[in-house]
């Protein structure tokens, strides 16, 4: 297998667009974060790195990425494929603090890793990917709105909220991409009475696939329907203009995994998460 590294998007696209079409859900991090950095949308100084496999005849047969100082998220992967990616991203990217994957991927990766660096890994977290069905829009008071830039402060209140409630890092960067997602308009409301009850936003859409995420209520609100109402909100919404729709939910949190089936979402892939040290 030949690898080739890039930093940046335009090319990565290119070189990986038919390999990518194949299967769009299955990569729909790996799209949106693509199209996200050729619009505009990331913000950060670090340097993107995306990564490609090829076989012998130049084919593209795996890919995988590390972007705005996260860990490495890899897409699909030819057998024994993750060895190799974790060797070429060693070189250019040692400082990586974890990797997300399908689960066979990832453990591997991981071991190549603990390997080479002689450290630890342990399992982080397991996250659940959902397809929209048959949308049922539950029956909840209140209706969708878009936010807009008078709305720039509390959709970062709650935004690092979900973070912290998430167990995850909020780095310097995000309130700049979370400022520039609202002025994209991806960013939405569910309204009650004139008030905002919950949060929800949806990454760009790309090769007809928009992914829904974050979704977020202040713990005062919950229990009241709201996160279903503006999840189904905005999915419909995503629908009416030709979209397909998906999510993620943490494996351990059976209340969103209940919540997103309720409105119609269907598991489709299961990834894991190791952190390393």
């Amino acid at each position: 297998m030949r690898i080739e590294i890039t930093t940046d998007a335009a090319e990565f696209r290119a070189r990986t667009e038919s390999f990518l079409l194949r299967d769009p859900l299955r990569h729909t991090v790996i799209t949106s974060s693509v199209a996200g950095h050729i619009a505009g949308l990331v913000s950060g100084t670090s340097t993107p790195r995306f990564l490609s496999l090829h076989a012998e005849d130049g084919a593209v047969a795996g890919v995988a990425m590390r972007v705005q100082d996260r860990d490495v998220y890899l897409g699909e992967l030819p057998h024994k494929g993750a060895g190799e990616v974790a060797d070429a991203l060693a070189e250019v990217e040692p400082e990586a603090a974890g990797v997300e994957g399908l689960v066979g991927d990832a453990t591997e990766f991981a071991e190549r890793w603990s390997a080479r660096f002689d450290i630890g890994f342990h399992e982080s977290y397991r996250a659940r990917l959902y397809r929209l069905g048959v949308l049922r829009v539950p029956d909840v008071p209140g209706a969708l709105r878009r936010a807009t830039e008078s709305d720039t402060e509390l959709c970062l209140e709650w935004s690092e909220a979900m973070y912290a409630d998430g167990g995850m890092t909020w780095l310097p960067t995000e309130s700049d991409t979370i400022r520039r997602r609202v002025g994209a308009g991806q960013l939405w409301f569910w309204e009650r009475d004139g008030q905002p009850v919950s949060l929800a936003a949806h990454q760009i859409p790309v090769y007809k696939w928009s992914r829904i995420g974050l979704v977020y209520t202040p713990s005062a609100l919950r229990g009241r329907g709201y996160a279903s109402a503006v999840t189904a909100g905005l999915a419909q919404d995503l629908r009416s203009d030709g979209l397909d729709v998906c999510l993620f939910a943490d494996v351990a949190n059976r209340t969103a995994g209940k919540i997103y089936q309720a409105i119609g979402f269907h598991p489709t892939h299961e990834f894991v998460h190791h952190t390393f040290g």
